[in-house]
């Protein structure tokens, strides 16, 4: 796993702690906050389930906000195509822009919040969708940190490979579990912190954005395809 990449293992499982720690706060709060529906605004499974269920019912209202709230997420992942190309992994300052960006939606969320603009929390879909699609240029496809589903799929199958008797490298267990173990722990606090301040919360989120800015290089890429063969 070190050969692939300038950082240490250390510097990965930190990362994708503290996005997925992230990922899962900032839904929480949107799951307590503001839905009409107990769906996340960063599950865009449930919130597709969910739209097609008002539709049928004739929720127009309720089928609209879930339609913006996918469209925003994917704009923001739309958004991060754009400025971090998928054949380009060399470290640059395009990931620091990239977290400038979700931090800005973030405090544009907030704040919008606060005042009662409550359309702004779309915002907050687009700034889960920035962090997704980063988060997945890191790791080509592997690492997601805003849903768990794909990566409680992916333990599983490592899970089953490791029963059959082939070799799982053990870094792969060590993110999944990382990667899931920030994500309900940051569901948990960001419900807590919620019923205390509000949407003072996402001061948090910020600060989580800003710490990744602090980080000092990216990896050129998280995982080569020789790491998968180990």
């Amino acid at each position: 796993m070190e050969k692939t990449f300038n950082q240490n293992r250390n510097w990965v499982y930190r990362a994708v702690s503290l996005l997925s720690f992230n990922g899962g706060f900032v839904n929480s709060i949107t799951f307590v906050g503001f839905l009409h529906n107990p769906v996340p605004i960063g599950y865009v499974t449930g919130n597709i389930t969910m739209a097609a269920s008002n539709l049928t019912e004739g929720n127009l209202s309720e089928f609209m906000y879930l339609i913006y709230a996918i469209a925003c997420f994917l704009f923001g992942s739309i958004i991060t195509g754009i400025i971090i190309p998928q054949d380009n992994f060399k470290r640059n300052n395009k990931y620091n822009l990239v977290f400038i960006l979700e931090v800005s939606l973030i405090l544009l969320g907030m704040i919008g919040l606060l005042l009662n603009f409550t359309q702004t929390k779309y915002f907050l879909a687009m700034a889960l969708g920035v962090q997704n699609a980063l988060t997945t240029f890191y790791g080509k496809s592997i690492i997601r940190t805003t849903h768990m589903t794909g990566t409680m799929t992916d333990l599983g199958i490592s899970i089953a490979h490791k029963l059959k008797g082939h070799t799982v490298p053990v870094w792969k267990f060590n993110i999944y579990l990382f990667l899931i173990g920030g994500f309900f722990i940051g569901s948990i606090i960001g419900i807590m912190f919620f019923k205390l301040i509000g949407y003072y919360s996402l001061i948090v989120s910020i600060l989580i954005c800003t710490i990744m800015l602090k980080f000092k290089t990216y990896p050129k890429n998280l995982f080569q395809e020789e790491d998968l063969e180990k």
